[in-house]
C-alpha cells in the first residue's frame, strides 16, 4: 500500500529523528511503500495526496498545556488534493500534559476533511514507536 508519513517533527531533534525512522521502518515491515514528508521543510507543490492510499500524520504536542493543529496541516489538506474517504492515522509524541488532547484535536481535523481514521496513539518513547509503526497502513 502506498503510504504517506506526513510529519511535523523537529528534524534537528535526535529523539524525533529516531522515532520517525522507527515509524517508517515499522510501516515498511508490513509491506507498505512509505514516503516520508517533512511538512516544515519539503515543498507542498510536490505533494499530491491523491497518489497515496493511506496517510499517517505524526506531530508533537505542546511542551506544557494546550493543543493546536499545526497551521501547515490545514494548508496541506486544503491544497494538496482530495483526502475524502482516504484511510489514515494520527500519532503524537508525548510531551507535556496535553498529548491526549493533541491527538484528539488532530483526529478531529483529519476527519473534518473526510479522512477515515483507523488508528491513533500517543508515542511514549523511542521503543514504543516501533510498535506504533507496525500499525500504520
Amino acid at each position: 500500500m502506498r503510504t504517506l508519513l506526513l510529519h511535523f517533527f523537529d528534524s534537528s531533534n535526535k529523539k524525533h529523528s529516531a522515532i520517525l525512522q522507527n515509524l517508517s521502518k515499522g510501516a515498511e515491515s508490513n509491506g507498505n511503500e512509505v514516503t516520508v514528508f517533512d511538512a516544515f521543510h519539503d515543498s507542498i507543490e510536490s505533494l499530491h495526496l491523491a497518489f497515496y492510499e493511506y496517510i499517517a500524520v505524526a506531530a508533537t504536542s505542546p511542551q506544557f498545556i494546550g493543543a493546536k493543529v499545526p497551521k501547515k496541516l490545514v494548508e496541506i489538506l486544503s491544497s494538496a488534493g482530495s483526502v475524502d474517504g482516504k484511510k489514515g492515522c494520527a500519532v503524537v509524541i508525548k510531551s507535556g500534559l496535553s498529548s491526549n488532547k493533541m491527538v484528539h484535536v488532530l483526529m478531529k481535523e483529519l476527519e473534518s476533511h473526510g479522512m477515515v481514521l483507523d488508528y491513533f496513539d500517543v508515542i511514549e518513547n523511542i521503543d514504543h514507536s516501533v510498535a506504533v509503526g507496525k500499525k500504520i497502513g
